[in-house]
């Protein structure tokens, strides 16, 4: 299996995985023509998608769905929650809800509720998990963390940045409540505590605003020391990755 990191961060997020000749994109937050730039640029093809998986209804993550849907002529998977909060925007699609697993070809998927401000899922796919939107560390992501090899987690924003920043103080606490996002810290806790088998962390979801890049090394190095990590780009696709 290969997970090409597309795009990370409210700008868009994006995420590529492809086995056995089979193609997903995990969310679409990009426009058409950038999402197969970018691929193109790792050396995938936009054309060999089979189909998209939406985590949730926020435009970084579906601003791209309906117009690679429709002109690919593809499905969009995705819960009925999640599909009507963003029915309207999408446009015409072929909707295929899911309620539990389900398979796109020989790609597997098992969706895992996080905790954010819609309803919204984290997705396992074989030995990778893609955990991002969520205020806190769900149970459902503790239960399923130990039997994989690489994870995409979000570590959206440094506590002392977000505090001192320039949002206004309900957003602030909208994005540190359980139902906003994750922290450096809380990430980094996370995989100290449950994650510390795996070969590979991505750290994604970064706040223009409220993280660095070097904060999240500082904090994630200091309780992790050797485990091998990627900090995702905001900007720019940030690699493909093999996992076993």
């Amino acid at each position: 299996m290969e997970l090409s990191v597309i795009a990370s961060g409210s700008n868009g997020n994006c995420y590529l995985v492809q086995q056995n000749g089979d193609s997903i994109l995990i969310d679409a937050g990009l426009g058409l023509h950038e999402t197969a730039r970018r691929l193109a640029v790792l050396g995938k093809n936009i054309h060999d998608i089979n189909g998209i998986v939406l985590s949730h209804a926020h435009e970084d993550h579906y601003l791209g769905v309906g117009p690679i849907a429709r002109s690919l002529h593809i499905p969009v998977y995705t819960s009925n929650e999640v599909y009507y909060g963003c029915k309207d925007r999408l446009g015409r699609v072929d909707f295929r809800p899911f309620d539990g697993p389900f398979c796109i070809n020989t790609i597997k998927i098992t969706p895992i509720e996080t905790s954010h401000d819609v309803p919204a899922f984290g997705f396992v796919v074989g030995r990778l998990g893609i955990f991002t939107d969520t205020g806190r560390v769900t149970d459902g992501m503790k239960d399923v963390i130990g039997d994989l090899d690489v994870v995409v987690l979000e570590s959206n924003y440094d506590e002392e940045m977000l505090m001192k920043g320039p949002y206004p103080v309900p957003l602030k606490q909208r994005i540190a409540s359980d139902y906003g996002h994750l922290s450096n810290d809380d990430a980094s806790d996370f995989i100290s505590r449950f994650g510390s088998h795996l070969s590979l962390v991505l750290l994604a979801h970064l706040s223009e605003k409220n993280n660095t890049i070097g904060r999240v090394k500082e904090t994630f190095e200091n309780l992790n020391g050797d485990l091998c990590y990627v900090v995702c780009s905001r900007y720019r696709e940030t690699g493909t990755y093999q996992i076993d």
